[in-house]
């Protein structure tokens, strides 16, 4: 399997600083974006911890081969032992962030959204806690594999308000999970099959509110690299005000291999949802 891949950060039209970070670490296959909140540099630095120790922690596991029941914090029995490590990087970065905030009085209210993908020939781990999103384009169809966290997220699940509702809504950016607000934060964390010429967009929400998926589809289609996509998102978020700051990274798969799936294979693309749902019942139930 081939992956290519590309990030760029954008500090936009509006905003003095960028509170966004992300990293592409190519050895590890390891992809990062992180939206900071809390004003002047805090919210630079709970992204930016964020995203070190994740990396950092996440390395040092796979080098180590660090089994399951030695992570940070409770391990998931529904994950693979690369699940665990992104669950459990992420919620060791989520202490540190929140530890800071609650210690240093100019980090005070500091935090920051997370989404990270782990790409490997047999599984992608997708990750996020907030509502910095991951989209999966497979086969001209795009889905968004994370899941905001979010007021107006849960009112649309609960049947409260419809999707056009919550686009106008002031509490759209209304966070109901990040990094840094509590001691634990629990991460969704899922895992989906690739397959050959999957390409996947994670992002900020500098270019979720202003370019729709259907927008992202075509561009992602129209694209031939992860560099190419990127930087016209960006163009097309400046034409439009940019008003916050965006980020992107755009992972490009080619030269997937099918493998003979088995029974207990969790399928991944356009199966996510049902086995999002799965992996929820399991979690909710387990002893």
């Amino acid at each position: 399997m081939q992956v290519l891949a590309f990030g760029i950060t954008d500090v936009g039209l509006k905003r003095e600083g960028n509170e966004d970070s992300f990293s592409t670490d190519e050895d590890l296959d390891l992809y990062v974006v992180a939206d900071g909140m809390g004003g002047h540099l805090a919210g630079e630095v709970a992204s930016q911890v964020a995203v070190e120790m994740i990396n950092k922690s996440f390395r040092k596991w796979v080098g180590k081969n660090i089994p399951h029941d030695q992570l940070f914090g409770l391990p998931d029995d529904s994950l693979s032992l690369g699940g665990n490590y992104i669950l459990s990087s992420i919620k060791l970065a989520n202490k540190i962030v929140y530890e800071l905030a609650m210690n240093y009085e100019q980090y005070h209210g500091m935090g920051t959204t997370v989404a990270a993908i782990h790409v490997t020939p047999a599984q992608i781990v997708v990750a996020n806690v907030g509502d910095s999103r991951i989209y999966l384009v497979r086969d001209g169809t795009i889905e968004q594999l994370s899941k905001d966290h979010t007021i107006v997220s849960e009112q649309i699940e609960m049947g409260v308000m419809t999707e056009e509702e919550a686009e106008n809504s002031p509490l759209k950016h209304i966070l109901t999970r990040n990094l840094g607000s509590a001691e634990e934060v629990e991460p969704d964390v899922y895992e989906v099959v690739p397959s050959n010429n999957d390409k996947y967009v994670l992002c900020s929400d500098g270019l979720t509110d202003l370019v729709n998926d259907d927008e992202i589809l075509e561009m992602a289609e129209e694209a031939d690299d992860p560099e190419e996509l990127c930087r016209r998102f960006v163009e097309k978020v400046l034409k439009r005000g940019a008003h916050d700051n965006t980020t992107i990274i755009s992972v490009f798969l080619t030269d997937v291999r099918k493998k003979k799936e088995g029974p207990m294979i969790k399928l991944g693309g356009f199966f996510a949802d049902t086995i999002i749902g799965i992996q929820k019942f399991i979690r909710k139930f387990k002893p």
